[in-house]
């Protein structure tokens, strides 16, 4: 074998590599083509996009003749264009993590060609539209929903037939758990397109250990991708590394870039990332039991003090806000703050917390379960007290129970980053006990909080005379609002401020001249507060004019968003 024999692309093309490695010094820039002999120079065609081939103009006599091969070729330029631009990070990754395999390369990069070129032509135009808007999953107007299949419509198709409901709910970002062929997700996803909702599954394989398990995982996210999902949840984060990470959000770039990711951010923070090398573009936190703490205690310190922990991290990171997870709460605080400012220590602190949320404490109207796991679980409104209002007859108590349960919302839609609403939520839906009777169910207290949606409930949502129809319309009501005012927009300032009362949480915004100051009562009573800030404000939920914030009233378990313009 001479030289002559490797340029005319005789030889294997790992040889091939190491031959141009020891003669040029350099390792290869380049990802090679799958399925073509890798050049010596890298062509200039490579650095350029190539020039769109126009098919001719098709004759009339001969209608038959239509020619596919400008289209592909159009692919390929793409692709490569992307691999020019995205192509040796990704390379140089890959071998950090699995140890220079370069067989496994190879096969990635013909795994990704597939996929490009597989991807329908709607999922291409959608991936220019977005890559044209890169903020398009940012905007105010943006309201999540997370949803079992089985309970929320029995089925995919189920899902597909119950959208309008959810545009009527305001949401157009499903988070979907389901399970389903390819060709049911596909559906879905075209009728998730059809109303403007932007469809979030869940990718079901394991953590990456090694450069097979990495081409499985690379391959089921790229089927949910080209099945026309819009964003992929790939669960804990903790069980991903930040090369892992890095590599998919590449390979989205590569393949897929009208795609999003998303994942559970770890507990208490420990998540970092640097914005010029992003991974995910949504972080899933559930500060749940952070709010269900200060409903617990009264007391909004800690709660303050962690927003203002959060407002430090880098604006690029888009958080995914909800009440409660999917396994209930975990009470995962900041037990050392809590220590050392309130003189509370960890054990007894949770006993009163699992003794509160499950309505053991004397005065506690809220009605959840521990799980195995020791986590507290139920629906949002069953622990605000609804359930136990509505069982006991009591109107007040239920006036107040509704009021705590949009309180809460309230709060979640004032945070930065995109609000996620948990199915049911909207119109007030309590546990469902029948999981004990079922004996596939029972023994895990997680399903007291994910029972089958309760249609009957939704029917009355019109209805301001019924709870439900008061919780539909008060939390469609600050939804619509938030989207309205560009105070909420992701890119406003944001603080925290003493109010001068300690049930009483204070958070401002302000964005383009607009200052919106929020006021939060956390406690059962009757209580006044205050803000820092000068000037007249109007109030946006209930209407209402205030010279100045000095004086402001609150009702048990209420709110105020107040406006300066």
């Amino acid at each position: 074998m001479d030289h002559r024999d490797y340029r005319k692309g005789t030889v294997p093309c790992h040889t091939w590599r190491m031959i141009r490695a020891l003669e040029e010094d350099l390792y290869y820039k380049r990802p090679a083509v799958p399925g073509r002999r890798p050049p010596i120079v890298m062509p200039e065609t490579l650095l350029v996009s190539k020039p769109v081939v126009v098919a001719a103009p098709q004759v009339e006599a001969a209608p038959v003749i239509v020619e596919t091969a400008p289209a592909a070729q159009a692919t390929d330029s793409l692709l490569d264009l992307r691999l020019a631009q995205y192509g040796e990070e990704l390379e140089r990754l890959y071998r950090a993590q699995f140890q220079g395999d370069l067989a496994a390369w190879d096969g990635l990069l013909t795994l990704l060609r597939q996929y490009q070129e597989s991807r329908p032509q709607a999922l291409l135009d959608q991936d220019q539209h977005r890559e044209a808007d890169p903020d398009w999953y940012c905007r105010r107007d943006r309201l999540a929903m997370t949803a079992d299949a089985a309970a929320f419509a029995g089925s995919l198709s189920g899902v597909a037939e119950r959208l309008p409901y959810l545009k009527e709910c305001g949401v157009n970002f499903l988070r979907l758990a389901a399970h389903g062929t390819v060709a049911e997700l596909a559906d879905l996803a075209d009728a998730c397109r059809a109303q403007d909702i932007c469809l979030c599954l869940e990718l079901k394989e394991s953590a990456p250990q090694n450069a097979v398990s990495f081409q499985t995982w690379v391959n089921g996210l790229l089927e949910l991708a080209n099945a026309g999902a819009d964003a992929l949840c790939l669960g804990d984060l903790s069980a991903l590394s930040h090369p892992v990470l890095r590599m998919a959000r590449l390979i989205v770039q590569l393949v897929c870039p009208g795609v999003l990711l998303a994942g559970k951010a770890p507990a208490c923070g420990d998540y970092s990332f640097t914005p010029d090398k992003p991974e995910c573009h949504l972080l899933c936190r559930e500060g749940g039991s952070l709010l269900w703490n200060t409903l617990a205690t009264g007391d909004v310190s800690l709660l303050r003090n962690q927003v203002q922990q959060t407002l430090s991290l880098p604006r690029e990171q888009l958080f995914l806000n909800r009440l409660h997870g999917d396994d209930g709460l975990d009470w995962a605080l900041d037990y050392g703050w809590l220590k050392e400012h309130c003189g509370a220590d960890e054990e007894p602190h949770r006993q009163y917390l699992n003794d509160w949320a499950c309505g053991q404490f004397p005065g506690s109207n809220s009605r959840g379960e521990r799980s195995a796991q020791g986590k507290v679980c139920g629906t949002t409104a069953s622990l605000c007290g609804v359930e136990a209002a509505d069982y006991e007859q009591n109107d007040i108590k239920l006036e107040r129970a509704v009021a705590c349960d949009l309180l809460l919302h309230a709060f979640l839609l004032t945070q930065s980053g995109m609000p996620a609403l948990i199915s049911g939520d909207e119109v007030g839906q309590l546990n469902d006990y029948s999981y004990h009777e079922d004996a596939a169910k029972a023994g895990d207290a997680r399903n007291l909080q994910h029972g089958a949606f309760q249609w009957d409930l939704a029917a009355m949502r019109g209805d301001e005379n019924t709870r439900q129809g008061k919780q539909f319309q008060g939390l469609r009501r600050l939804t619509q609002l938030r989207a309205q005012e560009p105070a909420f927009d992701a890119r406003a300032d944001v603080w925290t401020f003493d109010t001068g009362n300690p049930h009483v949480l204070g958070l401002g915004r302000w964005y383009e001249g607009r200052k919106l100051v929020a006021l939060f009562n956390f406690s059962g009573d009757f209580v006044t507060a205050s803000a820092p800030e000068a000037g007249a404000f109007e109030e946006l939920v209930y209407g209402g004019h205030y010279d100045e914030l000095g004086h402001v009233e609150l009702y048990p378990y209420s709110f105020v968003w107040l406006l300066q313009h």
